[in-house]
């Protein structure tokens, strides 16, 4: 199999009930409205605060992560909502599958978009499911609401049409339908387990992700920056953040500290684009000056961080120019900021 599905399963509460789905009959797919929240970051909110809302799998460029069994309920779909009834004659919690595409920020959208056309392309095997009348986007069950998943697709270049049938091509190339579900085609699977409080000598991502919240937050890693290495630098960031923040200052990231670093980046990010205005015209390495800050500063907002804020278009913001530009498809991936990457900077800074 192409790619490995990881399951990590949130707590039993409000968003897992435990309830039984008797059939599987369709797919519904959605992405988070959230750019740059991982697939490991959706998890954890969900495991921590237990609204009443989940979906079973969130999908980025690193992981397929399962968080609610794929036999289990997952409340991804108003019930108010008729069209699932009328196409499918049930409703998504009851018999569908809920699948969050992860997007913007570090999320390298093509390595994303590869697992979830994937992803789809399995359920649809593992479930006889067709790829063409059993998949429905978010959108259409509920119109006045919600623009997923186009609402990350359709920036990238990504028409609705054209993601099915990336499905259907990876469905007949990698499944052809003929497993039908049978466990011996069933891909790797590996149970991942995130314990609280991390501290100094723990590695992985989900300390990389704390690592990025933290820069993100304002608190910078210049020597090894978000590297999932929880060492000597990160552990006097994390204490100086709970110092400012009037935490218990140990340098131990549990549920206060990770809810606070939540908080403080979710006031940033509502912080709209008219606090980071871009300059018109074309930039590229050896410019320098005032708009090359307004220029890295949006582009820290936005987790794409060159590093420094200095006005001088060097290598550091030139890098993370191309990162940014990586994410969508229209983009040349140049390092060169001008109309394009301005207005889909624009665009993303409206985002968030």
């Amino acid at each position: 199999m192409r790619y490995t599905i990881t399951q990590d399963y949130i707590r039993t509460g409000n968003s897992r009930s435990g309830q039984q789905i008797s059939n599987v009959r369709f797919i519904v797919s959605h992405d988070t409205g959230n750019p740059g929240s991982s697939a490991y970051a959706n998890r954890n909110y969900f495991d921590r605060q237990q609204p009443s809302a989940s979906a079973h799998t969130f999908i980025d460029d690193q992981y397929i992560l399962e968080i609610i069994p794929l036999d289990e309920k997952a409340w991804h779909v108003q019930y108010n909502k008729p069209t699932d009834n009328r196409l499918f004659g049930a409703d998504s919690n009851d018999a569908a599958i809920g699948v969050e595409l992860c997007y913007g920020g570090r999320i390298n959208f093509n390595e994303a978009y590869r697992r979830y056309v994937w992803y789809h392309a399995y359920l649809c095997d593992r479930f006889n499911l067709d790829p063409q009348r059993h998949i429905v986007a978010h959108s259409r069950l509920d119109p006045e609401r919600r623009t997923d998943p186009q609402n990350a697709l359709q920036p990238r270049g990504i028409s609705w049409n054209g993601f099915i049938e990336d499905v259907q091509n990876v469905y007949n190339q990698d499944f052809n339908g003929n497993s039908g579900g049978s466990p011996n085609d069933e891909p790797a699977v590996r149970g991942i387990s995130t314990r609280l409080p991390l501290r100094e000598g723990d590695s992985g991502q989900f300390v990389r992700e704390i690592q990025q919240e933290l820069i993100s937050a304002g608190f910078p890693l210049p020597r090894f920056g978000a590297d999932g290495q929880f060492g000597s630098e990160t552990d006097g960031a994390v204490m100086r953040f709970q110092k400012r923040y009037g935490l218990t200052v140990d340098g131990l990231v549990g549920t206060n500290t990770i809810n606070k670093l939540r908080e403080v980046n979710m006031q940033q990010h509502a912080t709209t684009s008219v606090a980071f205005p871009l300059p018109e015209g074309i930039y590229r390495s050896g410019a320098e000056g005032e708009e090359v800050r307004m220029i890295q500063r949006a582009l820290r907002h936005l987790n794409f961080d060159p590093t420094y804020i200095d006005g001088i278009y060097g290598n550091l913001t030139e890098n993370a120019v191309r990162r940014f530009q990586s994410t969508f498809s229209a983009l040349a991936n140049d390092g060169v900021y001008g109309p394009n990457t301005r207005k889909y900077m624009q665009m993303e800074l409206n985002d968030n």
